[in-house]
């Protein structure tokens, strides 16, 4: 519960948080210079030696002393005092109430998006969901991701970046087919409500938005994204039946994975691409491909190569060699490649990745 300190005529940077905020889940201005901005307080983190709430409402007869409920209020932003500030000033939370209403003994504040439409998916075990959605997403952390659902029990993830995609799947209820597309970064804000929980249920919201729930009513949303046509999986015996030139490629299955070490030179090669091969050992390099540069060298066993052949390299890009590095803990992880594709496929989570090269 928080208590009203002052009553102010609403600033021009908690109203243009608000009005941003609307914008960006499809709501029309609503915000105006009849608001008042009340500076609240809690007593706990909300102090005046630590931060203060700013909290915009519409027009009413709220004074200070009087208390609010905030718990269904929206935080639309925070400011930091900067150079030029008074000594003393703490930051402030902006937060928004479309609606607010005298009840008996305190205010409640509230600002509740249109509902769900018509459910898409629900899910029983969020947890798989949560770590093949962000393994997907993590791989080609850039481009754009696309939802679909499968009536035959999959809710599946693609990522796009270039000529770059990363496709992974989770079992799910799904009463009708769908597929939207949303901004990857925005769409991170989806794993919040599949943490801990036990059951969740992805619906289309009124705002044209994908709304994530669980059993506690924890919620998420994401806007969609334009429609673009989805990229096309290489054909499953493609670098059998179907390759442009020799074909070459990996096979790491090793307990406990390729570890710190090995994490930290690749890391050291970003952005550019990275160098696989098979020693005649059967120790692991890694390198930038480069003649005057020493590889790292992770000893055996683990690794195969593709009809055995040792000492050949093979080139992928740094997100493919970190998504190597991120599934080779769990499971297998193959790779193959010729002289127009490569394909990773991950054991663990199911996670397919290919790139032109």
């Amino acid at each position: 519960m928080f208590t009203v300190v002052e009553r102010l005529t609403i600033s021009d940077e908690l109203a243009r948080a608000a009005e941003e905020w609307l914008a960006r889940h499809g709501l029309a201005g609503e915000v105006d210079a009849t608001w008042l901005e009340l500076v609240c307080e809690d007593g706990d983190v909300f102090r005046p030696d630590n931060i203060m709430l700013h909290l915009a409402v519409p027009a009413c007869d709220v004074a200070p002393g009087d208390s609010v409920d905030v718990g269904r209020a929206q935080t639309v932003g925070r400011l930091w005092p900067n150079e030029w500030s008074q000594a003393g000033e703490v930051p402030r939370d902006l937060a928004l109430a479309r609606t607010f209403e005298r009840r008996p003994g305190l205010w409640v504040g509230a600002c509740e998006l249109p509902g769900a439409v018509r459910e898409l998916f629900s899910v029983e075990d969020p947890d798989s969901m949560l770590s093949v959605m962000n393994a997907t997403r993590r791989t080609l952390n850039r481009g754009a991701l696309s939802v679909n659902g499968d009536p035959a029990g999959r809710v599946s993830f693609t990522v796009v970046e270039g000529e770059a995609a990363a496709w992974g799947s989770a079992k799910a209820r799904v009463p009708e087919a769908f597929a939207y597309w949303l901004e990857a970064g925005p769409a991170m804000e989806l794993g919040r409500p599949l943490r801990d929980a036990t059951h969740v249920v992805g619906s289309l919201g009124a705002l044209s938005e994908l709304i994530v729930t669980n059993q506690d009513g924890v919620e998420a949303r994401c806007p969609f994204d334009e429609d673009r046509p989805g990229p096309q999986p290489l054909p499953a015996d493609y670098f059998e039946s179907h390759a442009q030139g020799r074909v070459e490629g990996l096979r790491i299955e090793r307990p406990g994975g390729l570890g710190r070490e090995a994490l930290a030179a690749i890391a050291g090669l970003r952005p550019g691409d990275v160098t696989l091969a098979v020693a005649d050992d059967g120790s692991l390099l890694i390198s930038g491909g480069s003649d005057d540069a020493e590889p790292f060298t992770l000893a055996g066993p683990g690794f195969a190569t593709r009809e055995d052949r040792r000492n050949i390299p093979v080139v992928v890009p740094y997100a493919v060699a970190l998504a190597v590095h991120d599934g080779a803990p769990a499971g297998i992880v193959e790779l193959a490649v010729d002289d127009r594709w490569g394909r990773l496929h991950r054991a663990d989570l199911g996670i397919t990745v290919q790139w032109a090269r």
